[in-house]
């Protein structure tokens, strides 16, 4: 591993302690509510019915769904490595239930947030950023570097994973499920997931 390499994961390893050492601390600060109402005050359209489909692929039922037909489509294609590499997914989103249940932190309510989308789970870190990095991201890649796939899936699949990587975060605070420091906790670990499944996936 490279001097760079290593000083990026070590960078995102103080993030992600000093990260969990705050919600603890701050339940919820300053920063959340702050982020919270800029999100679900914005004037203009109603988004609920778009950031609802831009959270589907991790609700319950579609997530998995999602990630078996991915893998399937892999498989039929004759890329069973990246099939295999796709059902791996399934264990970040086991350890993140995990971290949720150690973790413990409460969802927002109703006093501090507008709740367009309820769950029961602890909130910290979001379930769906950490799934959308590794799911979507692993998909990015596979797309990359398998020359063999159609330009058009590759652009297609590639563009879409990004969208929603990059919208999946403020489709979770405008829902009113998620605090500004859960889906950044999401980035921060889901990072480091994604990373480790792609060490393995690009040293073929």
């Amino acid at each position: 591993m490279s001097k760079h390499l290593f000083a990026f994961y070590a960078l995102i390893a103080v993030s992600v302690i000093g990260l969990t050492y705050f919600v603890q601390t701050y339940p919820i600060s300053g920063f959340d509510l702050y982020m919270t109402r800029e999100i679900q005050e914005q004037k203009g359209w109603d988004l609920t019915f778009i950031m609802k489909f831009i959270s589907i692929f991790y609700n319950a039922g579609i997530g998995p769904l999602s990630v078996i037909v991915a893998a399937l489509f892999f498989y039929v294609g004759r890329l069973r490595r990246e099939s295999c590499f796709t059902l791996a997914v399934f264990f970040p989103d086991l350890l993140n239930m995990l971290m949720k249940i150690l973790i413990h932190r409460a969802r927002p309510t109703s006093e501090d947030a507008k709740i367009l989308s309820t769950f029961t789970q602890a909130s910290f870190p979001s379930g769906h950023v950490v799934h959308y990095v590794v799911f979507f991201g692993f998909l990015i890649a596979a797309m990359a570097v398998n020359k063999n796939i159609s330009p058009f899936w590759r652009i297609f699949v590639a563009s879409f994973s990004a969208f929603l990587i990059l919208t999946v975060s403020i489709s979770r605070i405008y829902l009113g499920a998620h605090w500004a420091t859960d889906v950044l906790g999401g980035y921060l670990f889901g990072s480091i997931y994604l990373g480790i499944m792609l060490k393995f996936y690009l040293n073929r």
